[in-house]
């Protein structure tokens, strides 16, 4: 139901493209649809996962209709899109993938393998912390919104980095808040409701802070911080949806 839910989807906005080319002044470049608009996800309506008033006065309508795209997403479609040299050939690792990520990737014969902990879909069952895998396994890993979930981000950099080919890109991006300088972090925080509180969203254990390139930068990596305003209006690279969601990527390299 959900696969012909989509593709009754992507006929109407794909028709809507053609009929009407010049009111479509948004564009998604995850999936390559130009759009009169992006929607509303549902982050107000669910105050038990999200608090609620991190997303006031924050622009919300920013999710894209077709593939689901976030404005992290699409900054990171059109990063890939001027680096695919980077990309191509390459042994890539995905862990917890996007749909629309992987959705650009396969639209641009990009070759990856994706891997999760609890998602039973992807290629391998893997814990970022304890891979198992052999050193200097892949060129490139990607990494989007996870190392706010796990128990020890540190261990899960060092395992990356350990994975990485000398030379390797680590591309990660996570929740970051103005708020915060490196890292805000509470053992003591255990229910969803202390999480909630202190991070925003209940099952996150840690918030990022404006300068949380120092972090990778002391797991042994140099970073090139990617900012969202680098980008064009027509993607809405903003801030969001929620206050604790500053749109920056961080693209590492193995030292």
């Amino acid at each position: 139901m959900t696969a012909f839910y989509r593709r009754l989807l992507w006929l109407r906005y794909r028709s809507d493209m053609k009929k009407h080319p010049e009111e479509m002044t948004m564009y998604c470049p995850c999936c390559g649809f130009r759009l009169r608009n992006f929607h509303e996800g549902e982050y107000r309506q669910l105050p038990e996962f999200y608090e609620p008033s991190l997303f006031e006065g924050i622009r919300q309508d920013v999710q894209c209709p077709v593939c689901d795209s976030l404005p992290r997403h699409r900054i990171l479609a059109m990063w890939c899109g001027s680096n695919k040299d980077l990309l191509t050939s390459k042994d890539i690792l995905y862990f917890a993938p996007e749909r629309c990520m992987t959705g650009w990737m396969d639209r641009n014969h990009i070759r990856y393998k994706t891997a999760d902990l609890n998602n039973p879909d992807t290629d391998m069952r893997l814990d970022i912390q304890a891979t198992g895998l052999a050193d200097g396994s892949y060129d490139v890993v990607i990494c989007n919104h996870v190392l706010e979930h796990v128990g020890d981000y540190n261990r899960a950099l060092a395992e990356v980095r350990r994975i990485l080919r000398p030379g390797g890109i680590f591309i990660c991006s996570f929740p970051v808040s103005r708020d915060v300088d490196e890292v805000l972090e509470d053992p003591d925080a255990k229910s969803e409701a202390d999480r909630l509180r202190l991070y925003g969203q209940s099952d996150h254990v840690r918030l990022f802070g404006i300068n949380a390139d120092k972090i990778l930068e002391q797991a042994g990596l140099d970073v090139t911080a990617i900012d969202g305003a680098d980008y064009p209006d027509e993607i809405l690279p903003v801030t969001g949806p929620g206050k604790y969601d500053i749109n920056r990527l961080y693209v590492c390299r193995k030292g």
